[in-house]
């Protein structure tokens, strides 16, 4: 086993677990003693740090974060065996000379979310421990609104957990009282409100996003995404297609919920909503168009 550690990925929950794992090998940890944490400002006094004797002798964690690998990875390789070092990043480049040479000394380990069906399970474990029912369906509902990240989800699962009480059953209706929606679930609202002629809501639905800092280019981009999978799964299931999920990468939940909507358009339709979105696109980026206001304008036209 390495003394040394490459954690990087999405999943910021396990990265924490597998740190706390390594910090409970120590007896003690006292920060600037024998507890070090380094980033691209201090990342000079790495090489003081590892060379160092303190209080508690050599044994030391050392815990790097955020640098890109911008740093020289050498100062690692005859590291004494009493020192243990995290390195933690957002994402790798695997090309960089640096993460090759990681690679060779270090245990690298990437940490990617659960995928839906994973996250439907988890979801289903963690509320069994507190002895809380919840249907299958109910959890994938809930993994379509609270997304994949497993901290946001055990917010959430919490949440429930005192809602409804040891031996009591979460349901759609409660998660929908109880939990928070993930940007991906609030545009999920908005094309449900196009679909079903609310036009109204759908706008101050999307102003309401507005207000809470998110971007008119990220509702812009999720929602195309979303009519474009509309138009896929018209046309699959015009094709006879009996497997649109596997077919197209989609959670079964979102197929049939999305299927109800595609049935309200015309295959025609539909390409005129995806051509009004693609010069909605390049009217924007020519200046020619606002943002907001172009957006708008196509909910309304829907």
């Amino acid at each position: 086993m390495s003394n040394i550690y490459l954690l990087y990925g999405e999943e910021k929950y396990d990265i924490h677990q597998k740190v706390e794992k390594i910090k409970k090998e120590f007896t003690n940890l006292e920060v600037g003693v024998n507890l070090f944490y380094i980033n691209l400002d201090n990342i000079d006094e790495l090489n003081s740090i590892t060379q160092g004797v303190s209080f508690f002798g050599t044994e030391k964690l050392i815990i790097i974060r955020n640098t890109n690998l911008k740093f020289n990875v050498n100062i690692l390789k005859d590291i004494d065996e009493d020192i243990k070092v995290i390195i933690i990043e957002d994402s790798i480049d695997k090309r960089l000379g640096e993460y090759k040479t990681l690679s060779k000394i270090a245990e690298c380990i990437e940490y990617k979310h659960l995928d839906e069906k994973q996250m439907t399970q988890f979801i289903i474990q963690i509320l069994k421990k507190y002895n809380v029912k919840i249907s299958y369906e109910d959890a994938q509902y809930m993994q379509n609104v609270c997304g994949n990240d497993k901290y946001n989800n055990i917010n959430e699962l919490q949440k429930l957990v005192i809602y409804v009480q040891t031996g009591g059953t979460v349901t759609k209706e409660i998660i929908d009282k109880v939990c928070s929606k993930t940007l991906n679930a609030k545009i999920f609202d908005v094309l449900d409100d196009i679909v079903n002629k609310r036009k109204n809501i759908a706008i101050e639905e999307v102003n309401s996003l507005l207000r809470q800092k998110e971007s008119i280019v990220k509702i812009y981009i999720m929602l195309y995404k979303q009519f474009k999978q509309l138009f896929m799964i018209k046309l699959l299931k015009q094709a006879g297609e009996k497997n649109i999920s596997q077919e197209l990468g989609i959670a079964p939940f979102i197929v049939k919920k999305l299927s109800f909507a595609c049935d309200k358009y015309s295959e025609e339709e539909l390409k005129n909503i995806i051509y009004a979105f693609d010069n909605y696109d390049k009217k924007t980026k020519n200046g020619d168009m606002d943002f907001e206001i172009g957006l708008k304008e196509i909910i309304c036209m829907l």
